[in-house]
């Protein structure tokens, strides 16, 4: 029997209704931002060194970041050619020079060699990215980072819950940033976290986030009144988002739970044969809470199964076009050599994952793939 099962889903919280209630019966619960306070009280439990800003969205901390330190025209920034245009976005609106590497097939992960490689005076910060929650080589990062005197930036947007020798990710470099929309896991419909780990930059953070006013300052009493000291915006996460991702962040514990159970199921019925071929090692982690994805043999595979999938009511979907392929990049004549961001992009197909999907499902999903894989 034909089942309908959808790429992605938002998690069902009793306490939405709840909190929105709550929210609309007192205006002073706005002005206090009383949601995104507790929000961030327990935001606290897995980032406790980093200072923490609710934002409205994750694009939006990269710009934050790339404001921060003040990025230039003619300052290069070093990022893997295989992620989210925001990534980019954020510094090539400050006019930096982007420069995309290629990255590492175990980990999807930028390829700390070639960052070493593409250095030199210009060269002011590298952004790494934790593809699907799986931590890149960060501590080769960091190695780079100090030898050469940069700064190291986490795009953690996909990494919520997830660590790298039992410290969570977003929390290595200077920066890091977390993303709460509609498509992750723990969401907030639309929003982010900006993760200032680097203390030098704590104070000239909040005047952006502030829209350029030191009004943190003035909330703490240590000035007489707020005023515009900086170039800043509107970065700060709306209260009904917060009340929404209070809700999931009070059962982010059961939340990711679910999403390791899954990923077992996923685990133990794609590991049969030729299935146990194509599963990526990133997805075969202890703790998975994001992501089950393939990487087929070729384009022509790929397309071939996502077809199969939809015939049978599963949305199977791949990802990025490496962002140096893109049409802006080529009108920009920007170039690299990136094969391995190219092969996946092209391979790559990602498995519906949220915590609606039962064990049946995945046994459906699977028998799909089988199926269509051993034609």
């Amino acid at each position: 029997m034909k089942r309908e099962i959808k790429f992605n889903s938002l998690y069902s919280s009793s306490n939405y209704t709840k909190n929105l209630e709550k929210l609309f019966a007192n205006y002073d619960l706005f002005r206090q931002k009383h949601f995104s306070n507790l929000c961030l009280d327990l935001l606290k439990e897995d980032y406790p060194d980093a200072e923490l800003m609710l934002t409205h969205s994750a694009t939006g901390a990269l710009e934050m970041i790339a404001l921060a330190l003040d990025i230039q025209p003619g300052d290069e920034v070093i990022l893997p050619s295989y992620t989210f245009v925001s990534t980019a976005n954020a510094f090539a609106l400050r006019g930096a020079k982007l420069v995309f590497v290629d990255i590492e097939m175990d980990t999807l992960g930028i390829d700390p060699v070639l960052v070493e490689q593409a250095i030199n005076e210009k060269t002011k910060a590298i952004i790494c990215m934790h593809y699907a929650g799986q931590a890149c080589k960060i501590d080769r990062l960091l190695k780079i980072k100090q030898k050469y005197g940069l700064y190291l930036i986490e795009d953690a947007a996909m990494a919520f819950g997830s660590k790298h020798q039992g410290k969570a990710l977003g929390t290595f470099g200077d920066f890091g940033v977390v993303s709460f929309d509609i498509t992750k896991h723990i969401s907030s419909t639309q929003g982010g976290l900006l993760l200032v780990n680097n203390s030098d930059y704590i104070s000239s953070v909040h005047s952006i986030y502030h829209i350029g006013t030191n009004r943190k300052a003035f909330e703490n009493g240590g000035v007489p009144h707020y005023e515009w000291v900086s170039l800043g915006s509107k970065y700060q996460m709306p209260e009904v988002n917060a009340a929404i991702l209070q809700a999931q962040l009070r059962e982010k514990n059961t939340i990711l739970e679910k999403l390791n159970q899954l990923s077992f199921w996923y685990r133990k019925h794609l590991k049969h044969g030729q299935l146990q071929v194509y599963i990526h090692q990133s997805c075969l982690n202890e703790n998975n809470y994001h992501s089950i994805y393939l990487i087929l043999r070729s384009k022509d595979q790929r397309k071939m199964l996502e077809e199969n999938l939809k015939k049978y009511g599963v949305e199977a979907l791949f990802h990025y076009i490496p962002l140096n392929d893109s049409a802006y990049a080529r009108a920009a004549n920007i170039d690299s050599q990136t094969p391995n961001a190219f092969h996946t992009a092209n391979c790559l197909l990602r498995l519906p994952f949220h915590s609606k999907i039962t064990e049946e499902d995945v046994v459906y999903i699977c028998g799909i793939i089988r199926n269509s894989l051993n034609k």
